[in-house]
């Protein structure tokens, strides 16, 4: 296993996800040991649009109601659901507070090749993954300390040719920036891909915390994890986040970057809202399924997911508008895709899409999936399942 200092010639900053960023820069000089391509324009999501259905006035009881069985049970503190890829003579590069392009420490991987990457030391700068195989990061933390930008961002070929990019105990934090997104790419982001094109890697997120999402809506939209540029598969096991407009934004495909999100699969995690009086405010906890703004067609309700031990904590709006599609909800083409609010006031999809589980409304009992203090310099991996 060969040990590298992380050395590599900086790249062009990659599609950021969000409107401020969007200042023109040159292409850069293509590398021939990495393979860097030409940038897209950044998509810019549009609040959407959510349909919350009437109610009316309880009456007054004479006797306590009968009380609802917890649906799911507490967190889970075991093993992990998805190992580490097997890795094939990997290169271990060590990450560093350099290699920095527009202040975004940029790590060009060779597309084919595996890697390890570790993080020694508290990175102050958003990272940039270009490229790599099968690609393995277990312990880090990042917290940039100036700026406005995401956490971590992954495109141009990141896992190309059914590779998996391995994200693991990671502690993101925005407290001494402004930090838009925590996790966001995707395959062909940064790519001029056709509208449709699958995705053959695959994402895994893990014993990951992401705390202090902040800045203006208006200028850009907070998502804890956010989707574009495609992935055969986005996993998350044991997630905890909070956010002030977004939490997973999973579209089908984005409204400007090509690339398909075929199926994700969300397991033992717990999201927050917070106030937000920027931008039209809190939007959705889970937003998926979609194309083009918000619109749901035949081909947007081929997504399929899952979820297991979901929680979602709603105080901004209701729960049912913190989700979307949501009950109300209505497809370009007449497809069903609206959701179902359970008697015991879970929310699933499993009626109208292939999307199986359901998500349950405030905290889980045993606490946030992800305590403070495990992810982040020094974590120790549970092991797997």
């Amino acid at each position: 296993m060969l040990a590298l200092l992380l050395a590599l010639v900086p790249g062009a900053p990659i599609h950021p996800g969000f409107a401020h960023r969007n200042t023109a820069v040159a292409p850069p000089a293509i590398s021939a040991a990495h393979g860097r391509l030409g940038l897209t324009p950044a998509p810019t999501p549009e609040p959407v649009p959510t349909v919350v259905p009437s109610t009316n006035p309880i009456p007054a009881r004479t006797t306590p109601p009968k009380p609802v069985p917890t649906p799911v049970p507490a967190p889970a503190r075991g093993p992990l659901t998805w190992r580490p890829p097997v890795l094939v003579s990997p290169i271990t590069l060590t990450l560093c507070n350099c290699n920095l392009y527009n202040g975004d420490i940029i790590v060009n991987l060779r597309v084919g090749q595996d890697y390890i990457l570790k993080d020694p030391v508290v990175l102050t700068h958003s990272v940039i993954i270009h490229g790599g195989h099968n690609v393995v990061w277990i312990g880090g933390y990042v917290q940039p300390s100036s700026g406005s930008s995401p956490a971590i961002q992954m495109a141009q070929n990141a896992g190309a040719g059914g590779g998996i990019i391995h994200l693991e105990g990671i502690y993101v934090d925005g407290l001494h920036s402004v930090l838009y997104d925590g996790i966001e790419g995707g395959e062909y982001a940064s790519m001029s891909k056709p509208r449709g094109t699958l995705a053959d890697a695959m994402l895994q997120i893990e014993n990951v915390r992401i705390d202090h999402l902040s800045g203006s809506s208006t200028v850009q939209h907070q998502d804890c994890i956010q989707h574009y540029g495609g992935w055969k598969d986005l996993r998350v096991d044991h997630f905890t986040c909070q956010s002030l407009y977004q939490g997973f934004e999973l579209p089908y495909e984005d409204t400007v970057v090509a690339g398909v999100l075929s199926h994700w699969d969300i397991r033992n995690a717990n999201l927050h809202d917070e106030p937000n009086s920027t931008g039209g405010g809190m939007q959705t906890l889970i937003h998926f399924g979609d194309t083009t703004n918000g619109t749901f067609t035949a081909t947007s309700h081929q997504q399929r997911g899952n979820l297991t031990n979901v929680y979602l904590h709603a105080t901004q709006r209701s729960f049912n508008s913190e989700t979307y599609p949501n009950s109300g909800s209505q497809s370009l083409d007449g497809t069903v895709i609206h959701s179902t609010i359970n008697a015991n006031g879970t929310i699933t999809w499993a009626n109208t899409w292939a999307v199986f589980g359901f998500v349950t409304s405030g905290d889980p009992p045993g606490g946030d999936y992800v305590p403070r203090g495990v992810a982040g310099l020094g974590y120790v991996s549970p092991g797997y399942r």
